[in-house]
């Protein structure tokens, strides 16, 4: 059967006024990951790329270690969702890079009121609360319409790669798993950088065989943000 092995990008450079960059612990999770994927009967593996930096610097540094090109399908039904839009029309604050860093070197626990602070402005893009770019259903729908165009295109015995985010994966094992709403929270928390999470495809359908396979990272190299 085809497999599909959802990836998530490296490690990103978060605090940074560019976020969508490897940092170069993310570069070299991405190595390690390639390295590990050299014992996987991939054939010729397609290779899929949202369009996001962070995809395809992954997916260049991977592709590398597994002595393939460095060449892949961009797909931007694989992009992550607008993080930056949905922080600021819950927390204005947020447009202001300079005044978030302040305000984070303020707290005793940054990283943790951040992701209070983000969790609460997700909810409130699921809710339809404000006009957003791209609504929670939009966001679904074209992350779900890319897994299934690609799980229809591959035929027996081949494997496709996907780098891409951790909102765009826990889209998928919501559909799959049958799950409400908050398993977006409840797997973007949880998916570790360059973490694979594998699907077989069988008669259309589209199974979940592993979520979050992290065993390549040395345990010091393990990141969820």
């Amino acid at each position: 059967m085809p497999v599909i092995y959802l990836i998530r990008h490296g490690q990103a450079s978060f605090g940074k006024p560019d976020y969508d960059q490897l940092s170069e612990n993310g570069w070299a999770q991405s190595r390690i990951l390639g390295q590990a994927m050299q014992n996987h009967d991939l054939g010729v593996p397609l290779a899929i790329c949202g369009s996001m930096r962070r995809h395809t610097e992954t997916a260049q540094a991977a592709l590398t270690e597994l002595g393939l090109p460095a060449q892949w399908r961009t797909d931007t039904g694989f992009n992550e969702y607008n993080h930056k839009e949905i922080l600021a029309l819950d927390w204005p604050l947020a447009e202001d890079h300079a005044a978030v860093t302040e305000w984070l070197m303020q707290q005793e626990q940054p990283r943790k009121v951040f992701q209070q602070r983000f969790e609460q402005a997700v909810r409130r893009w699921q809710r339809g609360e404000d006009n957003y770019s791209e609504s929670w259903s939009q966001f679904r729908e074209r992350v779900l319409a890319s897994t299934y165009s690609l799980g229809n295109s591959l035929s027996k015995g081949d494997s496709a790669l996907v780098f891409t985010s951790g909102g765009a994966i826990s889209v998928i094992i919501q559909h799959l798993m049958n799950l409400d709403d908050d398993a977006l929270l409840t797997w973007n928390r949880t998916l570790i950088n360059t973490s694979v999470t594998r699907l077989v495809v069988n008669a259309g359908a589209l199974r979940l065989v592993s979520v979050n396979e992290h065993l390549h990272l040395p345990t010091e190299q393990v990141t969820y943000r």
